[in-house]
């Protein structure tokens, strides 16, 4: 059985992290401050990202509903037991 972590570490660049950062801001559904606090996460100058489950099914419906960034979305689904 494979080892779960509590965390998953993604490394995006600064043109991904403002789009994905827009596209988050967008999601309707979920928790709002989960989604804030990641909206500024995303557009701050970090590259490097750890993002726990919340987060991680949050950047998930989002790139899910923009039809975005398939690799994320493929490691997302593994990290979150969806695929």
């Amino acid at each position: 059985m494979a080892e779960q972590h509590d965390w998953l570490s993604v490394s995006l660049d600064a043109r991904v992290r403002d789009e994905l950062a827009s596209a988050v801001a967008a999601v309707t559904n979920g928790n709002e401050e989960v989604r804030n606090h990641l909206a500024r996460v995303l557009r701050s100058s970090r590259s490097d990202l750890l993002l726990d489950r919340d987060q991680g099914a949050l950047v998930l419906r989002a790139i899910t509903a923009q039809r975005q960034l398939p690799a994320l979305k493929a490691r997302l689904e593994a990290f979150l037991n969806e695929r």
